[in-house]
């Protein structure tokens, strides 16, 4: 019974996910904001209130809800059969977690570990971020507000007759009343538009769907880079400025590769932002955002790789012989130290690549545009993308950034701070 209470519970405190979710994904994100706002203060009321005698299990099924698909991508392994295991492993992490997030009833616990939640970060892994259930609502994302949130729902669970009003003047002071509008923001760039304004940036984001079975087979190679370079001559040919493609748009170590010539001849008329590895001189690898332009090429490489799915946060001799089981590798990934930035005439990008794009470190100097490629092909189907979009919205308002997402397998599209500001491509 504990197990079907708890159950019930974790469904409910996802309702944001996916009610809100969905409706973002359809792109209706006015009726999001409805759903979001409301199952938001619900998500809240649920992780004050539920028992305590259920918080293992309310957090294997908050983990299991909310990263189920992280073992989705052994589907391209020869490992397969690893799929439930990785799962239920995830979920009984963050069972664990909520063990001692939720071990005490007691309100000053509840709010105490509500408010740090999002710092806990298991083997680096940092999408619990439960003020993203609020990245399209009416209220706004940063932590004076969501603790406003919180003494609100307490207020109007427990306070009785005109005492609840109490409840409404913390609500009222977690409003985002500066962004509740439709913001045209990112119309300072021309985005995937047949009419060219030359008083602005034109910019091509491009969408890709290469299956990630095909991806790295060497008989789709050819057709990935006619793929490729067509959606590059189209934007060419539109009289565009610049071009993005997703991560890992060319599946192999680019910088090796002939047609690095063509694309820095290309790069002359356009300048080419695109996903590919990338070996340096010590035969270190990177996932990197290739910048082609005048006629030269310049990178941007990884700085924040995804747990597990990129590095394995284990010492060393402990994630060797895993990369070797897993991946047929000893050797991993490196990253980068910084990130980097990517300037197209006037104006300079924050270059990020998929997992990156939902991570603080991106946005801690606040820049002012961000270009986000995704190769989300990996988890498609899932709730993956939608989470995605969701702490990327959740950044982009906490940090008032416009980003730019270019994807394979998923919508791309632009974010901006404000709640109805976005554009869907």
């Amino acid at each position: 019974m504990r197990i079907f209470w708890a159950l019930i519970f974790a469904a409910i405190f996802l309702l944001p996910v996916y009610v809100g979710g969905i409706f973002i994904y359809l792109g209706l994100e006015k009726t999001a904001v409805i759903f979001e706002s409301f199952f938001g203060l619900l998500s809240i009321w649920i992780f004050l209130l539920v028992p305590r005698v259920l918080k293992f299990w309310f957090g294997f099924f908050v983990g299991l809800g909310l990263f189920y698909w992280t073992g989705l991508s052994f589907r391209f392994s020869p490992m397969e059969f690893l799929i439930p295991f990785v799962m239920i492993f995830v979920s009984i992490v963050y069972g664990v977690v909520f063990y001692f997030l939720l071990f005490y009833n007691s309100y000053f616990w509840r709010i105490f570990t509500l408010m740090i939640a999002s710092y806990i970060h298991p083997f680096g892994f940092d999408w619990l971020v439960i003020e993203s259930f609020f990245s399209y609502s009416i209220f706004a994302v940063d932590k004076w507000s969501f603790f406003g949130l919180i003494l609100g729902v307490i207020a109007l669970w427990n306070f009785r007759r005109y005492y609840k009003l109490i409840s409404i003047c913390f609500l009222l002071f977690a409003l985002d009343w500066g962004h509740i509008r439709e913001d045209g923001k990112w119309q300072d760039l021309n985005i995937n538009t047949s009419e060219i304004n030359k008083d602005k940036l034109n910019l091509k984001i491009t969408t890709t769907d290469i299956p990630q079975s095909e991806k790295w087979e060497e008989k789709e190679m050819s057709y990935i880079v006619d793929n490729n370079f067509n959606l590059i001559y189209q934007a060419k040919q539109d009289h565009q400025n610049a071009v993005v493609l997703p991560e890992t748009a060319f599946p192999f170590v680019l910088n090796r590769s002939f047609l690095i010539d063509n694309l820095k001849i290309l790069g002359k008329d356009i300048v080419i932002i695109a996903g590919g590895l990338r070996e340096d001189d010590n035969h270190r690898i990177y996932n990197s955002i290739y910048i082609f332009q005048n006629g030269n090429f310049s990178y941007i490489d990884k700085v924040v790789l995804a747990p597990f799915g990129e590095k394995i946060p284990l010492p060393e001799f402990l994630a060797k012989p895993l990369r070797k089981m897993f991946f047929g590798e000893e050797i991993g990934l490196s990253d980068a130290k910084k990130p980097g930035n990517i300037q197209i005439g006037k104006e300079v990008f924050r270059g990020a690549i998929c997992y990156e794009g939902t991570s603080a470190i991106m946005y801690k100097d606040k820049p002012k545009y961000v270009i986000v490629i995704s190769n989300n092909a990996w988890f498609v189907p899932s709730i993956e993308p939608i989470l995605q979009r969701m702490l990327i919205k959740y950044y982009a308002r906490l940090y008032k950034t416009v980003v730019i997402h270019s994807s394979n397998q998923s919508p791309s599209y632009v974010l901006s701070s404000s709640v109805f500001g976005d554009k869907n491509l």
